[in-house]
């Protein structure tokens, strides 16, 4: 092989190979590890991740007998059924997590109450469906800072337990100790893995127990949040510079912003297309198809005609396949490969620009959300760490106290207020039956929202809510 010496002293590396190589990994860990399959459904405009089960105990167990290696200690004895019941808990907490923006289907044990019930990783071997749009802002919002900074104690436990290279005598060895050191590392860095949808979806490798991989795994993280929050502000913003890019659709900035960038516009994809009964990607074919076709009867005793008979002895075919695909719709699907998170996120970007999904930035939280029907609000449906309410709400809220706090506290609302707890008092003391109540307030509220809008002055409401219910009589003695 040629050996080059040059002095590269004056080199000046291109912005786009400096750029590419921050996505190299180091040598003790690469962001490439799982190989999950995702499809696409465009009528829905939903993701649909098929989480990889490779290295999980009950998947590798033959793999442990062929090569006549002992088991893991953890896996030696069964589990105690409480056991099992705590590793449940502890996978439905975390699903729970994920429940309000993903729909995560978990598979049934092989082996109930045995240990096929423990997972190194909750998401192993689920589906999960995910909203375009929906992942993208998951990863890009986590909190992964406070996650290291509670993580780094334990993995540094880790570094300090002898880490010299296994040796290996194949490659399905290999495979047993890379299984071996993500069994050891994955628990240590969980809240890390569990910060995001995808990061729990994607772990990277970890070859080495090292301070260095657990230093690039933090910085890599936080390059693509900050890549794909600049993406999304750039190529998705409509308020991001409107003068210079308000012309553009989404993909013409983003190949302006690879210009910029100094990179190409094209990501590469690996996409399995395929035809079968089996994987219906939609409600209209080719895609799908409605199960109730009548023009598709579910039955093989419709005969064939000579004609279609004479094609099967033609084409060699057997008959009973041939009646198989006049049965049965034959649908288009397409799946994409994905092995590390990057390919995931850009998938999932790539994917939007497409789909024209619009983002707006929440005007009180300055968070981006997806824009969803013709929904075009100001706040988001986020529900912010400390808070029980979402911005829609909270704005709300502070917008009502604010009017409150209108005219020295003299506006419908707080007037409506008044008179609604007076006479509401008299339902609960009850002089005052509550149909009539609520006929008052069903009036109440339509003059409140008309003195709000300016259609009456204050003045007229005040007398109205005060003539509206009749006095109570004074008690006789």
């Amino acid at each position: 092989m040629l050996q080059y010496n040059f002095d590269t002293s004056e080199y000046q590396q291109s912005s786009s190979a400096r750029y590419a190589s921050g996505w190299d990994g180091c040598v003790d860990l690469s962001p490439a590890f799982f190989k999950n399959e995702v499809s696409y459904f465009s009528d829905e405009r939903k993701l649909y991740l098929s989480v990889c089960p490779t290295y999980e105990f009950e998947t590798l167990f033959g793999l442990y007998c062929d090569l006549e290696l002992p088991a893991p200690t953890a896996y030696q004895d069964d589990p105690e059924v409480e056991e099992v019941e705590r590793w449940r808990k502890a996978r439905q907490e975390l699903l729970k997590k994920f429940g309000p923006a993903f729909e995560v289907r978990t598979p049934p044990p092989i082996y109930p109450h045995e240990s096929s019930e423990r997972k190194i990783n909750a998401f192993s071997g689920t589906e999960v469906s995910v909203p375009l749009g929906e992942g993208l802002l998951n990863f890009c919002y986590a909190d992964f800072n406070s996650a290291f900074e509670h993580c780094v104690p334990a993995y540094r436990e880790l570094t300090q337990s002898a880490d010299a290279p296994a040796k290996i005598r194949s490659a399905e060895e290999g495979i047993i100790r890379l299984y071996e050191l993500y069994a050891e590392i994955f628990p240590a860095l969980s809240e890390v893995f569990y910060a995001s949808l995808y990061t729990a979806c994607f772990p990277p490798q970890f070859t080495r127990k090292t301070v260095q991989a657990l230093k690039y795994y933090q910085q890599y993280v936080s390059f693509l949040q900050a890549e794909f929050l600049e993406l999304i502000e750039f190529c998705l913003d409509k308020e991001f510079r409107p003068e210079v890019l308000g012309q553009l659709y989404p993909s013409e900035r983003y190949a302006l912003w690879c210009k910029i960038k100094g990179v190409p516009a094209g990501h590469m994809r690996q996409e399995t297309f395929q035809a079968d009964s089996y994987e219906p990607h939609g409600t209209v074919m080719p895609f799908g198809a409605d199960l109730g076709d009548p023009d598709r009867p579910l039955s093989l005793d419709i005969p064939l005609t000579p004609e279609q008979k004479e094609f099967a002895r033609e084409y060699g075919l057997s008959e009973h396949i041939l009646q198989l695909r006049y049965t049965f719709h034959c649908f288009i699907s397409t799946s994409y490969a994905c092995e590390n998170l990057r390919d995931m996120l850009f998938l999932e970007f790539t994917k939007i620009l497409e789909a024209g999904v619009e983002f707006q930035r929440c005007k009180r939280c300055g968070k981006y959300f997806v824009v969803k029907g013709n929904y075009h609000g100001s706040y988001c449906d986020r529900v912010a760490v400390g808070e029980s309410r979402n911005c829609q709400q909270l704005a709300a809220q502070e917008t009502y106290l604010s009017k409150l706090k209108n005219n020295n506290g003299e506006n419908p609302l707080n007037v409506y207020q008044k008179y609604y707890k007076r006479y509401f008092a008299r339902v609960k003391a009850g002089s005052l039956k509550e149909k009539q109540f609520r006929q008052w307030q069903y009036e109440a509220v339509r003059k409140r929202d008309a003195c709000l809008n300016g259609e009456i002055p204050l003045g007229e409401f005040k007398d109205w809510l005060e003539a509206s219910m009749p006095n109570r009589g004074k008690k006789r003695n």
